[in-house]
C-alpha cells in the first residue's frame, strides 16, 4: 500500500494516500497525483497545485505523520530507559522540545507557543488553551518512541559554538534571502489587491517593521552575544556587555526582541485569516501566503533553541543559580 502522504500549503491538511480521504469517496492507496484535477483540499478547499511533498521537519502538520500509532505498546516501558527526556506535565514546554526535538510537532498541531512562551509549564500551557493535558502527554509519548529512533543532533549537548554555528547556518542567513524576497512579494501583493483586499496593506506594514528589526536582531546576535558565548565557553571567563553589565542583560533584550517578532507575526497570521487565500488570489498572493506561514515555521524552530537552549546554557556559564531548574 502507497504511504506517500502530501500536505496543503495554505492549511496544512494533509492527504494520507495509506488513508485516502473516505469523506470525499477518494479509497485507502489513491495517489495524490491520480486525484481529479478538480479535487480540492477538504479543509480549505484549496486546489491541487497548493499541494506539496509532506516534510515533518518544516511545517506544523497533523498527529497522523508526525506520530507513530504505536496503540498497543507501553509508553512507560518504552521510556523507561530514557529518564532524561521523560515528559512531566509541570516541565517547561521549551524544555521538553529541547530534551526531544519531535515533540514540537505535537505542541505545534495544538497551537501551545514552545519557543517565546517556552517557559510555561505543559500543563499550564493546556490550560491556557483549554486542552486535557493527559490526552497531550498521550500524544507526547507517541511522539517520543518515534523519536527514539531519531538519529538528529542534541543540541542540549553539543557546544555552544556548534549550536551558534547551526543557528548562523541554518535560521539567520537563509531568513535574510528570505525577508527580501518576501519584502517584494508583499509591495506587489498590497499595490495589485490592496483595494480589495486592505489587509494586504496592513500585512505590508507590519512585515516592513518585522524585516527590519529582525535584521538588526540577528546582526545584534552575530555581533556581540554570539562572540561573548563563544568566548565565555573557551575561555571560562564571564563577559562583560554594554555599560559593565552581564551576559543577562543582552539575552533580556534579545528574548524581548523574540516575542515582538513573535506578536508581528501573530498579526499577519490573523490578518490573513491563517493564510488562507481568497477566492480571488493570484498565484503571488497564494506564494506570499505560503511563504509568511513557512516563516512562522522557521522562526519556531529558531526562536525555540534560542530562546530554550542556547540562552539557558549561556547563563549557566555566567552563574548556574541563574537558570530554572
Amino acid at each position: 500500500m502507497s504511504k506517500a502522504k502530501t500536505i496543503c500549503t495554505v492549511c496544512n491538511y494533509i492527504y494520507d494516500e495509506a488513508l485516502g480521504e473516505p469523506n470525499q469517496g477518494s479509497p485507502q492507496a489513491l495517489k495524490f497525483e491520480e486525484l481529479s484535477d478538480e479535487w480540492r483540499c477538504p479543509e480549505c478547499g484549496s486546489a491541487k497545485d497548493m499541494f506539496q511533498p509532506c516534510s515533518c521537519v518544516s511545517l506544523p502538520i497533523y498527529e497522523q505523520t508526525c506520530v507513530a500509532h504505536d496503540r498497543d505498546a507501553n509508553p512507560i516501558k518504552d521510556l523507561a530507559v530514557d529518564v532524561e527526556g521523560a515528559i512531566n506535565k509541570t516541565t517547561s514546554v521549551g524544555k521538553l522540545v529541547a530534551q526531544r526535538p519531535l515533540r514540537a510537532c505535537v505542541l505545534e498541531q495544538y497551537g501551545i507557543d514552545y519557543c517565546c512562551g517556552g517557559k510555561a509549564t505543559l500543563e499550564d500551557a493546556c490550560r491556557k488553551k483549554g486542552l486535557n493535558v493527559e490526552e497531550i502527554l498521550e500524544k507526547l509519548l507517541a511522539a517520543d518512541r518515534k523519536d527514539v529512533r531519531s538519529s538528529a543532533a542534541h543540541w542540549t549537548t553539543v557546544s555552544l559554538k556548534d549550536l551558534i554555528d547551526h543557528i548562523i547556518t541554518t535560521y539567520h542567513q537563509p531568513l535574510r534571502q528570505e525577508l527580501l524576497r518576501v519584502a517584494q512579494l508583499s509591495e506587489k501583493v498590497a499595490r495589485v489587491h490592496g483595494d480589495n483586499h486592505p489587509e494586504m496593506i496592513e500585512v505590508l506594514n507590519i512585515f516592513n517593521r518585522f524585516r527590519a528589526q529582525l535584521e538588526l536582531h540577528m546582526q545584534k546576535e552575530e555581533m556581540v552575544l554570539f562572540p561573548g558565548i563563544a568566548s565565555m565557553e573557551a575561555t571560562g571567563t564571564p563577559q562583560i556587555f554594554g555599560c559593565g553589565g552581564g551576559i543577562e542583560h543582552p539575552i533580556a533584550v534579545m528574548n524581548q526582541e523574540h516575542d515582538d517578532a513573535g506578536e508581528a507575526l501573530c498579526a499577519m497570521r490573523r490578518l490573513t485569516h491563517d493564510y488562507t487565500p481568497p477566492d480571488d488570489a493570484c498565484t503571488s498572493f497564494k506564494v506570499l501566503l505560503f511563504s509568511l506561514a513557512q516563516i512562522e515555521s522557521e522562526m519556531h524552530q529558531h526562536v525555540h533553541k534560542e530562546n530554550n537552549i542556547l540562552f539557558p546554557r549561556a547563563l549557566e556559564l555566567r552563574n548556574p543559580a541563574l537558570v530554572s531548574r
